[in-house]
């Protein structure tokens, strides 16, 4: 075999550079790197390329993940380019995700109901997505649905805040009681 051929197409490179040029070519090693990725971004490509939510129905554990990595690739800077930018291919995969799958489920699974564990999403973040939403996709946050989720998460912090407060008296009545009790 000569020193220009390749290798067999079930070789793999050992590690090395003499091994890689032994198995790929002497061209291999002429080409190109690629750009810089985060981590964030090679892991959202690779949920792309596989197509992980297209096929996998949505719970509310998947949409928590979904926006933590929103929030990391999207919002925090220290995940994205140099720049501190996410790459234009990750930002239309997450918003096409956000706007088409994510923000239509938490629509549809509104369940009014005061144990948190039935929401579609946890409020801490809904209130941080919304904040986000607000500042930089003015257009999906004045959306219908969008709205709809407002108001009720809007309606479910009420009525949170109004149980505690209520508990609180509680507390503060048997409080009461016992010192009552004990004072005679």
């Amino acid at each position: 075999m000569s020193v220009g051929a390749k290798m067999v197409k079930t070789r793999r490179p050992l590690g090395c550079l003499a091994s890689t040029v032994n198995v790929s070519g002497p061209e291999y090693l002429r080409r190109r790197a690629g750009r810089e990725r985060t981590a964030v971004e090679r892991q959202t490509r690779l949920m792309r390329e596989r197509g992980e939510e297209t096929w996998r129905g949505l719970t509310r554990q998947r949409v928590a993940a979904f926006f933590e990595l929103f929030l990391r690739c999207m919002v925090w800077t220290e995940n994205g380019e140099r720049e501190g930018r996410p790459h234009p291919e990750i930002v239309e995969a997450l918003l096409g995700t956000l706007v088409w799958k994510i923000i239509p489920w938490v629509d549809q699974h509104r369940v009014w109901s005061n144990w948190e564990g039935r929401w579609p999403m946890t409020l801490e973040h809904f209130q941080e997505l919304d904040n986000d939403l607000c500042n930089y996709l003015p257009s999906v946050h004045a959306g219908q649905q969008w709205q709809r989720i407002r108001v009720y998460f809007g309606d479910m912090a009420r009525v949170r805040e109004q149980r505690r407060r209520e508990e609180r008296e509680r507390r503060r009545e048997r409080a009461n009681q016992v010192r009552r009790v004990l004072q005679l």
